[in-house]
């Protein structure tokens, strides 16, 4: 995101996931191409999906060929990637698909990158986790450099990238490239890299406005302007009539996706609408202005929920 186009944007926009995570199976085409539409047409300013190769428990559509998917059947809903596994990821391969995918859709990607990725999806793409954070500052200028917005001098110690044209260019001028995770590292690399910050959703509002200062910091420091970078963080909600009914979905759920214990009722929306609302507004106030929430279901009645009851609240 440019200067121009930072304080020309809203306070607050809201994204929200597509069901590429199989919570209760994967969807059909049919239904990730409704889901989609109608978060297009409720409202949401973004959808997003997860990215993981392997898993052992939950079925998960690729990324980028889920959002090539509904790119072609939505007009102006940005497509972002929460978050895009770069690392295990060829770079001219990667930097060759998001250019496709901003081509054929408009310009509308927005790619949320991170070092992660488990041990054994890293051992399966041949790539040692030792290597990790220096193979994704460097994948992340390679990528700059074949979409022409960067030079590919001293680009690389893992991967020799040739000084060829890629076409077709992205659409925009600049692809936004949000950073994610929460250590003293990532902050400097949002900072210097970054056109922002993406916090997983096992951020608390506390964490995360002590995160967002410190960017800040890097950034004057560096001398960028830090209101040019998007400060955005996902967050699952679940809506029912009772706390107690929403917040039990998510605690059968969300254990099946993560490999440590979730801390659901300290890290999540869920009740009714007022309560999410509550909760939402106290990231808001902890300085996040792109909100990315995700449902752990396909059921599109919790999309039209959120839609009519929270997403109105939280841009008053």
């Amino acid at each position: 995101m440019t200067e121009t186009e930072a304080h020309e944007s809203p306070l607050i926009r809201v994204g929200i996931y597509l069901p590429n995570v199989g919570w209760e199976g994967l969807p059909t085409p049919s239904e990730l191409v409704e889901f989609a539409v109608a978060a297009e047409q409720l409202g949401f300013d973004s959808v997003w999906v997860e990215d993981r190769f392997l898993h052992r428990k939950l079925g998960i559509l690729e990324a980028l060929s889920t959002l090539t998917f509904v790119a072609s059947r939505t007009e102006k809903i940005r497509l972002g990637t929460c978050i895009l596994l770069v690392n295990l990821r060829s770079p001219l391969l990667v930097a060759k698909m998001l250019s496709t995918l901003d081509y054929l859709s408009g310009g509308r990607v927005v790619v949320g990158a991170s070092l992660g990725g488990s041990p054994e999806e890293y051992s399966s793409t041949g790539i040692t986790m030792k290597s990790r954070v220096s193979r994704f500052a460097e994948t992340l200028r390679a990528m700059r450099a074949f979409w022409g917005q960067g030079s590919f001098q001293g680009v690389s110690r893992h991967f020799q990238p040739a000084d060829l044209p890629m076409e077709p260019k992205p659409i925009q001028p600049r692809i936004p490239v949000w950073i994610g995770g929460k250590a003293e590292p990532v902050f400097r690399r949002v900072a210097l890299m970054g056109d922002g910050w993406l916090a997983s959703s096992t951020t608390p509002a506390e964490e995360f406005a002590r995160g967002w200062a410190k960017i800040r910091e890097h950034a004057t420091a560096a001398g960028r302007n830090p209101e040019t970078l998007v400060p955005a963080k996902f967050c699952y909600i679940h809506i029912e009539n009772s706390a107690e009914e929403a917040l039990q979905v998510l605690q059968e759920r969300l254990p099946r996706y993560y490999s440590v214990p979730y801390d659901a009722a300290r890290l999540t929306l869920y009740g009714p609408p007022a309560r999410c609302v509550q909760q939402a507004q106290t990231l808001l106030k902890a300085g996040v202005r792109t909100l990315i929430l995700s449902t752990v279901t396909r059921d599109i009645s919790q999309l039209e929920r959120v839609a009519q009851e929270v997403l109105p609240a939280l841009r008053q």
